[in-house]
């Protein structure tokens, strides 16, 4: 979505923590209010905040997200916790990436391992998550490695090193257990320690890093002890809410269900440790009148992912199905599992911060949800299609010259990209021939039709203009729409948008959303073709005669490539970035050389 787009009038009048994200998901902003609708209202505002940060903000920021607080104290809290867990990028100066990761510790192993998962599914193993960032997992789990020294290599790794431990024993990340089985019993301690935080008892932990912390100050080694320091501020303060106390909220799910006639919004707040980390959001319309079976449905779907695992489920008092869902995740191989239907006491207040974030959320998510609708209708009746294009399929032509020719086919589904469904081709026409060698790709996405992962798509865009489409227009069965788009002359405003059999341009004047969808998709099958095409020139480049004659080693080759791409990214290396690699210049030197000598 365009962030100016954003209609504040949706957001609540209530206390909370509000989240700028990127196109990827990531949070770049995190911020807490008194009053949601007015503090992200002052960001579009004429008197918005001239700062240059927040300036840059607003340009990087594609969507919003909230949760909201019973009051402005907890919201401050929350911030606080948000901020350390998800490291956003104009709060700190680290990125954050989203993923629904949890921390592993293998039980089974003689000595345990740790490591960074996104399915919780052995039950010999021990788990804390889920968590949305990526970096945010990974500080926590070197933080663990720094403390208790769990190892994090594979086992083939492992028995390499039996003969001499690796570096991470020598850098203080490993005790080392390869090369030194004498280290076992205080390996068991450590392993124990970390089972207990995982189960929500922090308070030890806490004191061993103070401790820790005084011993390395004492000896003056002062890097080490900040390292400590700044580890301590995540367990600090964990205490997050007054209603219930933090032993019954060690590893909580808080499910909050808010529905308005066919349309159903779950928000599952995941408490960890005695405080909320982060929320999910499931919104779905229902296909049947029976609204409490199919809230059950996806709960249960959510749950057999795996990607959160939680030792306690807490859900609102009109949940029907609470023995049902117990089952089922017992089944599922989800053992321990304890579900409560909340009917009154204090952790009433939990699920009613649930419902109120589902409800919330449910405003901001049908808002959106009719505005796709709106869109797609009037894709629809511009383009004159049958049905409404759910699934847009936009196909682009890359190569150089008529060689290392590709295809690339990117998928949109209800206007949002579906990456699984992108694909791939190797084009076979000889020749720089654009209209064949897109007549080829069309040929060979039509035939697919029907197989699996090749359902049939509602509208095939091609980034071209009328001469791509008359090459076309035979190759597409009757109930798939067909459009080209083409990037406007100097004299023109806007990109074109053509169908088969039209002479001029459609009309999109009064269609900014709708064409941007277009653009959009034309945009990112550009992207992939391109990103391809350097692909397989870059592997070509690899058996050329001009490596073939220097005396250089395929894995430094392989190294170029995968940084650089092509000759002309290797030719624009910066020294810094060649240091990085291990790689000399004087290779870099010859092999542009060798070029000059080849023109």
């Amino acid at each position: 979505m365009d962030i100016n787009q954003l209609d504040t009038k949706n957001l609540p009048l209530e206390p909370g923590v509000y989240i700028f994200k990127g196109e990827n998901d990531e949070s770049l902003y995190i911020g807490k209010a008194k009053n949601l609708r007015n503090r992200v209202k002052s960001y579009f505002s004429k008197s918005k905040d001239k700062r240059l940060n927040v300036s840059f903000l607003m340009l990087e920021a594609a969507d919003l997200d909230f949760i909201t607080t019973q009051n402005e104290e907890e919201a401050l809290l929350l911030e606080n916790k948000l901020i350390k867990l998800r490291q956003p990028k104009y709060n700190v100066l680290l990125k954050d990436d989203k993923n629904y990761s949890s921390i592993r510790v293998e039980l089974n192993e003689e000595f345990p391992r740790i490591s960074i998962v996104r399915k919780c599914s052995d039950k010999d193993s021990i788990y804390l998550g889920p968590f949305k960032s990526s970096e945010s997992v990974r500080k926590t789990k070197r933080f663990f490695q720094k403390t208790f020294g769990l190892r994090d290599c594979s086992n083939n790794k492992f028995n390499m090193h039996k003969s001499r431990a690796c570096l991470y024993k020598d850098i203080g990340m490993c005790l080392g257990p390869c090369d030194d089985n004498e280290i076992k019993s205080e390996y068991d301690i450590n392993v124990e320690k970390i089972n207990s935080i995982f189960k929500g008892k922090i308070g030890e932990l806490k004191k061993n890093i103070e401790k820790k912390m005084n011993e390395l100050a004492e000896k003056e080694m002062f890097e080490q002890a900040s390292f400590l320091r700044d580890e301590l501020e995540i367990f600090n303060n964990n205490n997050y809410f007054d209603a219930v106390s933090a032993e019954n909220l060690k590893n909580t799910d808080i499910i909050g269900i808010h529905s308005v006639g066919n349309s159903i919004q779950i928000a599952i707040l995941f408490f960890r440790g005695g405080f909320i980390i982060d929320k999910a959001d499931l919104f779905f319309h229902s296909k049947t009148k029976n609204i409490k079976l199919e809230s059950y449905e996806i709960i249960k779907q959510f749950y057999s992912m795996r990607s959160s695992v939680p030792k306690k489920i807490f859900l609102p008092s009109n949940f029907d199905f609470q023995k049902e869902l117990l089952s089922d995740l017992t089944n599922l191989g989800i053992k321990e599992l304890k579900i409560d239907v909340i009917q009154k006491g204090k952790k009433l207040k939990l699920v009613e911060l649930a419902e109120k974030n589902a409800k919330m959320q449910f405003e901001v998510n049908f808002d959106e949800d009719q505005q796709l609708g709106k869109n797609l209708k009037n894709l629809k009746e511009a383009l004159g299609l049958k049905q409404l294009p759910q699934r847009i399929e936009c196909f682009d032509i890359s190569n150089t010259q008529g060689t290392n020719a590709v295809a690339s086919m990117v998928t949109f589904k209800n206007c949002k990209p579906d990456k699984a469904s992108y694909r791939k081709f190797n084009i076979k026409t000889n020749g720089p021939d654009d209209y064949g060698m897109m007549k080829e790709a069309i040929n060979r996405r039509i035939n697919r039709i029907g197989q699996n992962g090749w359902e049939r798509p509602d509208l095939i865009l091609l980034d071209g203009g009328k001469g791509h489409l008359n090459k076309i227009k035979k190759l597409i069965p009757e109930n798939i729409g067909l459009a080209s788009i083409a990037k406007p002359r100097k004299s023109e405003k806007i990109d074109k948008i053509y169908l088969p059999n039209i002479k001029s341009a459609i009309n999109f004047d009064d269609l900014n959303d709708e064409l941007n969808i277009l653009i959009n998709l034309r945009n990112e099958a550009h992207r992939f073709a391109i990103n391809f095409h350097k692909s397989k020139r870059g592997k070509e480049m690899i058996n050329s005669s001009i490596f073939t004659s220097l005396k250089i080693n395929k894995q430094t080759i392989n190294k170029l490539i995968r940084k650089f791409r092509d000759i002309n990214g290797i030719a624009s290396a910066t020294d810094s970035e060649l240091k990085e690699l291990g790689i000399n210049k004087n290779i870099i030197q010859k092999i542009l050389l060798n070029l000059r000598r080849n023109q």
